[in-house]
């Protein structure tokens, strides 16, 4: 080959080698997945993942550790905020003008001032031109204009949103910034290399809302679900700016058995040099001193920190007691972060879930956060009322069914003592689906680690759900579930319980419950399929008693359970109310049930077609409707249901005055009152009242009615406990009354299906002015 040739052929293959490199060069930029000077992401992987640090794991998401995002209140002193909720430019693909010929949408320069004007955050479906987009589908833009001041430009900056979705794609001054899918999960970019500092910024975001018809293999969930898929900027989205070397999170485990706290310190060096830090924590316990290490970092770093402190005197986290303590994490004249927690210890052994050493058993209600003003993006205070509902009725876990919450929804269920199921969107996927997740995208690996990394110094959160009715007896979803299994318990010390819900009714065998740390299976015997003569109640004894005989180990919790109603349609609400009490007794029957979960808290809104031929797609499944949260039927009967069954008295304590009872006086004046302690009344010589009421939905089987009276001791009163029904001998049965304060009346009903008893209380006054207080009826059935 001649010398010419061989200078030619160099000059090709070097022309060739710049080509490919370029275009390879060009390829990692789209993807966010290359380090150069001007991003400096830290690894490659944008994904949610963990990396291990010091014997931690820590989970990153975007090319850094995920941050915490407590901080949404932006009350950390040592950072700077910028708050983005607000006014917003808003369109629609097919009403807003960005060809290839013009501008695209997310350019600084694009001219946006005839799009409309709208709020963040806020749902598109009620928010925005009284509800026109709710059934819009495609790419949604919003743009907003923001000034970044020049002392900035020495900081780390992210940018924080708490929700938005499904699809979104993030854009600073026309440079993607990075994308995101799903719509529950709160996530970070760095936003440092994109801003203009000392200027105005335009902040561009892309929101992709699929149809409601789609099936995706890769999207959580795949397809169909019965909720309401709320799209748009929903949740609160903020820039912070702390120093480049900067304290990303504090994982705590505090152990009140043990008397200990245990922090785990995530640093990040974002600067260009190495760093020596001098790092204190302060565990926020009385007479409890504050620890400081030293620590050097090289640039482009991470590092975990650990401090253990012994506390004898910190208080356990309870639902009765719900203490809370705040852990400050401050790098000397730099950067600081203070976390709220609690001390609790949470095990599962011998058919039990322990707290804090003690069996716990959980009275849960489902939910969606959502109402008819705010969608999905509701306010602190709309926040509040929704969870208040559920502790008002005696509640002390609700279960985060089947997505995220806003951080806000966490801190109240930890100020208030309600514990919390969190659960992510692994929601009836199929077997294929399932696989495609697993080995393919692993998008519920990444929403399983964000879970338990972000919620995981709530005390409240006291159990991890990874998946809801999927198809579970094969060997996929097995090693499915131990994959997010896994991954949750390396982000948690604590090592809660894992479970999910299974479906037994239509997968009445499922391997996956060996993996689970608690059972935890959704059934509706009676409504869907089944038996309605007894609710199912039969068929779900049958059903636990298989699963316990299978798993004697394992605490079982029935995670879903219930049936539709309408306010004001009184026959289906007591039909509602009864379904749950006939499966509330079985669950309360057996010593390893852990605990009952109603479906749902409220009524809801469903993309599903059965709700179609309603307005608002309203599901009435709820034991408060979606209007005014006005209490139904069942809302009372889950109120006063106990360990010893669910209550048929409605108004058992009168203190909602005499709803429910029928009073019948001789007396021409009233001859009760309704005090704290329950119904007072007032007898002369030859008075007599009676209270009245009916108690529906009566299986076949043993119960009793307790009344509780007080002020019969020395006074010549006459009264009775009458019970009235077809299905009783003599078609009533009587007991009268004595000086004990406390009457029992035991009654059994033998009938196929239904029925109910009328419970008459007698008083006929013997003499002037005598007093009795009606503290409580009730009537328990007398479990199995």
């Amino acid at each position: 080959m001649t010398s010419q040739k061989k200078m030619l052929l160099i000059a090709i293959s070097a022309i060739l080698f710049f080509i490919c490199l370029v275009t390879l060069i060009m390829n990692l930029k789209e993807k966010n997945m290359i380090i150069t000077s001007d991003t400096r992401l830290l690894v490659e992987n944008t994904t949610v993942h963990l990396i291990e640090h010091d014997g931690v794991q820590v989970a990153y998401d975007n090319g850094f550790p995920i941050p915490e995002f407590s901080t949404w209140k932006m009350n950390e002193e040592s950072r700077q905020y910028i708050s983005l909720n607000g006014e917003w430019r808003f369109g629609h693909e097919d009403e807003i003008s960005c060809t290839d010929a013009d501008l695209a949408c997310s350019d600084k320069a694009y001219n946006d001032s005839a799009w409309s004007v709208q709020k963040v955050p806020a749902s598109l479906d009620l928010a925005y031109d009284n509800g026109k987009y709710q059934y819009s589908f495609g790419a949604f833009w919003f743009r907003k204009t923001f000034k970044v001041e020049q002392d900035w430009e020495a900081k780390f900056v992210k940018l924080n949103a708490l929700g938005m979705g499904y699809h979104s794609a993030i854009y600073i001054n026309g440079t993607k910034v990075g994308e995101n899918e799903g719509s529950a999960t709160s996530f970070s970019f760095n936003v440092s290399p994109y801003l203009n500092y000392g200027e105005d910024n335009v902040i561009a975001v892309q929101i992709i809302r699929p149809p409601h018809d789609q099936n995706d293999d890769g999207a959580l969930p795949a397809g169909g679900f019965d909720w309401w898929d709320y799209s748009g900027i929903t949740r609160d989205i903020y820039l912070e700016a702390t120093a480049p070397q900067t304290i990303s999170k504090v994982i705590i485990d505090a152990s009140p058995l043990k008397e200990r706290v245990n922090a785990y310190v995530v640093l990040l060096n974002y600067g260009k040099e190495a760093a020596d830090l001098s790092l204190q924590v302060q565990p926020g316990v009385e007479n409890v001193a504050a620890q400081t290490k030293n620590v050097t970092m090289k640039a482009d770093e991470v590092k975990v920190v650990t401090f253990e402190f012994d506390t004898p005197a910190i208080e356990a986290w309870s639902t009765e007691s719900p203490k809370l303590y705040q852990l400050k994490a401050e790098i000397k004249n730099g950067d600081s972060l203070t976390t709220q927690y609690g001390a609790i210890d949470v095990e599962v052994g011998d058919a039990k879930v322990l707290v804090n050493g003690s069996p716990e058993w959980f009275k849960a209600t489902n939910w969606h956060d959502e109402n008819k003003e705010s969608g999905r993006s509701m306010s602190p205070e709309e926040y509040r009322a929704e969870i208040d509902v559920a502790k008002n009725a005696n509640a002390n876990l609700i279960r985060n069914a089947h997505y995220n919450r806003h951080p806000y929804a966490y801190e109240y269920a930890d100020q208030i003592g309600m514990y919390v199921m969190d659960e992510i969107e692994n929601y009836w996927l199929s077997e294929k689906a399932i696989a495609h997740q697993l080995y393919e995208k692993g998008l519920s690996r990444e929403k399983a680690i964000a879970m338990a990394w972000n919620q995981v110094n709530h005390p409240s959160v006291i159990i991890w759900s990874v998946a809801n009715e999927n198809t579970p007896n094969n060997t996929t979803h097995l090693a499915w579930f131990n994959d997010m299994r896994d991954a949750v318990r390396s982000v948690d010390p604590k090592k809660r319980p894992v479970t999910y819900a299974s479906n037994t009714q239509h997968h009445p065998v499922d391997m996956s419950m060996s993996a689970a740390d608690i059972i935890g299976f959704n059934q509706y015997y009676g409504f869907h399929g089944g038996e309605a003569a007894d609710y199912g109640a039969e068929q779900y004894r049958e059903k636990l008693l298989e699963i316990h005989e299978r798993y004697p180990s394992k605490p079982i919790i029935l995670s879903e359970n219930g049936t539709w109603s309408s306010l004001g349609d009184r026959a289906r609400e007591q039909w509602q109310a009864g379904n749950f009490a006939a499966h509330w007794d079985v669950t309360v029957s057996y010593p390893f049930t852990a605990g009952y979960t109603f479906w749902n808290l409220k009524d809801y809104r469903s993309k599903m077609e059965y709700t179609s031929r309603d307005p608002q797609r309203l599901s009435g499944m709820g034991m408060v409707d979606w209007a005014a949260r006005s209490p139904k039927v069942v809302y009372y009967y889950f109120q006063e249901a106990t360990s010893r069954g669910a209550n048929r008295i409605m108004n058992p304590r009168f203190d909602r005055g005499i709803e429910e009872w029928q009073i019948i006086s001789s007396q021409k004046e009233q001859a009760y009152t309704i005090v704290e302690e329950g119904m007072q009344i007032s007898l002369n010589a030859s008075d007599t009242v009676t209270l009245k009421q009916n108690a529906f939905d009566l299986l076949a089987g043993s119960y009793v009615v307790e009344l509780k009276v007080r002020g019969l001791q020395g006074q010549a009163i006459a009264g009775k406990i009458e019970l009235k029904s077809s299905y009783l001998s003599g078609g009533s049965l009587v007991k009268e009354f004595d000086s004990s304060g406390l009457i029992k009346l035991p009654f059994t009903l033998t009938h196929n299906g239904v029925t109910n008893v009328t419970v008459n209380l007698h008083l006929e006054g013997t003499q002037s002015n005598e007093q009795i207080l009606v503290e409580q009826v009730d009537l328990f059935p007398e479990l199995k």
